[in-house]
């Protein structure tokens, strides 16, 4: 009866990674259903007098975009809408959200929402957010000599 799997004795180390292996299959820290994609995917850098935020926006066109600006708060809409004739159940692995979306993003200073402006190429769109000019760092001259006194020119 040589070869027989009971022949070789109980390996514990064996029994570990199988019982280990079955618990992490049975944990799912991120059920389907509890899963929210962020949509669309982007980022936001400061460019120096400017923002510039990247959106990608596949399979869409610009006339599906829409942005408004409000405050320090700029908001992205639109809708993915389904390709003609293909039905739910007819899809064997769908990751591309289809539907209606909005993204908001907090600016983190003033823009000047009247030079704001967007461009779509590529699946991308970008928009230019400048920075309002009480948001833009100033440089400060320093004189030389007595100009300003500390206690705004009071006596002691």
């Amino acid at each position: 009866m040589s070869g027989m799997p009971w022949d070789r004795g109980w390996d514990p180390f064996r029994e570990l990674q199988r019982e280990v292996g079955r618990l992490i299959g049975s944990i799912d820290p991120f059920p389907v259903g509890r899963r929210v994609a962020v949509y669309p995917p982007m980022n936001f850098y400061d460019a120096g007098d400017r923002y510039l935020l990247t959106a990608q926006l596949p399979g869409m066109t610009s006339d599906q975009i829409e942005l408004t600006i409000s405050g320090e708060t700029l908001t992205l809409r639109g809708e993915r809408k389904r390709a003609e004739g293909i039905g739910d159940e007819c899809y064997r692995r769908q990751e591309r959200p289809m539907g209606r979306w909005s993204r908001t993003v907090t600016l983190p200073d003033r823009v000047d929402n009247d030079q704001v402006s967007a461009s779509f190429a590529g699946g991308i769109l970008t928009i230019a957010l400048p920075k309002a000019e009480a948001a833009r760092p100033r440089h400060i001259a320093v004189t030389n000599g007595a100009g300003i006194e500390p206690n705004g020119g009071r006596g002691a």
